[in-house]
């Protein structure tokens, strides 16, 4: 077996590998489809006797956290052909990955699992979910929004200020993709069914957008897929523009972030709610992600942090973290300086811990973080705190 980078000259290869391994019917579009990923990306393909046998790319992204923009490796297209299944082809080219992102200076990477018990052996880790809302006709109340303040518009036409309030609205966030060109093209693919409505102030500044359809099997669904709001008058206003249509559709679903309560803005406060697990992470790089990583601490404080990591082998070490409040001093050191202050865990968890989708207390409890509850705190002391969130799938 031969892990070798793909090009053009595979285009064919690569078309036919996807159109099997995700049953995509064999169209003019899906070729579209499947060389518009390939082109956006860095692929590897695994070859056995010049046949290309399994593939997988990774996007070069960016995300935000806490108002940094840090380097992300998207992982997508992780397709075998059924004969070389079970053979280690997927965790080659994994590792190859992850190297690869590890010498282009990525410090985390995201993938869509089509199994979270598959990718957990390569490090990744659930760090993303979201709240499901199916939402009734009769649930709509009334809004207090002001009037005339929404208007249909098409992506082409105002995708400058969709940008900007994308934009402002999480740069603050953890975690959401800095989208490119080419992400933003994706969100609004198929235009002919996608609709977009766009909220102004009084001024006439855009402080908000909708993204929502009702074509395809099922009509009688009011789908929005995306809903950003700079304010709480943006926000009722959107909501009130959905409400309009409560009278032509059965249900209306959305799906947000999963600390995201809506029961104030509706009549009954019993909406049907799911909590959906969603994207994995994983840290690529511990050193350089713990260099880049917003600590918040007034005072002088050291910790030996151990990595466990079966995939990439450059993180199995001991790092001490010494924080101050305007210096972040990341080294690696052969053991800890003082057991006191010393915690171990697997990439995984630690990448659930700095992603704030847990905390250092609950690893603790679980029994995943080796540690005292006391040194637990006070690593969780110098973290920022949010809720980690995610609105693209790749």
């Amino acid at each position: 077996m031969e892990i070798r980078e793909l090009t053009k000259d595979h285009d064919q290869e690569i078309h036919d590998l996807n159109v099997y391994a995700f049953r995509l019917e064999d169209t003019e579009e899906t070729k579209k489809w499947v060389a518009d990923c390939f082109a956006n990306g860095i692929a590897y393909g695994a070859f056995s006797e010049e046949k290309l046998t399994s593939s997988v790319i990774i996007f070069p992204f960016e995300m935000y956290y806490h108002g940094r923009i840090l380097k992300m490796g998207g992982i997508g297209n992780v397709s075998s052909y059924p004969e070389v299944r079970g053979q280690g082809t997927i965790r080659q080219l994994l590792e190859k990955a992850l190297e690869e992102m590890r010498d282009q200076g990525y410090v985390l990477s995201y993938l869509a699992p089509f199994s979270y018990r598959f990718y957990r052996k390569f490090g990744y880790e659930v760090a993303f979910e979201q709240r499901q809302y199916q939402i009734m006709p009769e649930d709509f109340g009334l809004f207090e929004a002001p009037e005339n303040r929404i208007e249909r518009v098409r992506y082409e036409e105002q995708k400058e200020a969709i940008q900007a309030i994308y934009e402002k609205k999480v740069a603050q966030s953890v975690g959401p993709v800095r989208r490119t060109g080419w992400l933003w093209e994706k969100k609004f693919l198929s235009p002919d069914k996608k609709k977009v409505a766009l909220y102004r102030d009084d001024k006439g500044s855009p402080q908000g957008y909708l993204v929502y359809e009702f074509t395809g099997h099922d009509q009688n669904t009011f789908k929005i897929h995306e809903l950003m709001a700079l304010s709480g008058t943006a926000e009722r206003s959107l909501w009130d523009f959905v409400s309009t249509h409560s009278s032509s559709f059965e249900r209306f679903t959305y799906s947000g972030r999963s600390d995201q309560r809506m029961t104030h803005l509706f009549n009954e406060a019993d909406l049907k709610q799911t909590m959906m697990s969603h994207m994995m992470a994983r840290i690529v790089d511990m050193e350089g992600f713990l260099k880049q990583f917003p600590f918040q601490t007034s005072k002088q404080q050291d910790f030996w942090l151990e990595v466990t990591d079966d995939t990439a082998e450059w993180n199995n070490n001991v790092f001490k973290l010494s924080v101050s409040e305007h210096e972040v001093s990341v080294t690696i050191e052969e053991q800890p300086g003082n057991e006191s202050r010393h915690l171990k865990d697997s990439i995984q968890a630690w990448t659930q811990l700095f992603m704030q989708f847990k905390t250092a207390d609950e690893l603790q409890f679980e029994g995943s973080l080796a540690a005292s509850k006391e040194t637990a705190q006070a690593l969780q002391d110098i973290l920022p705190k949010g809720v980690p969130e995610l609105y693209d799938y790749f």
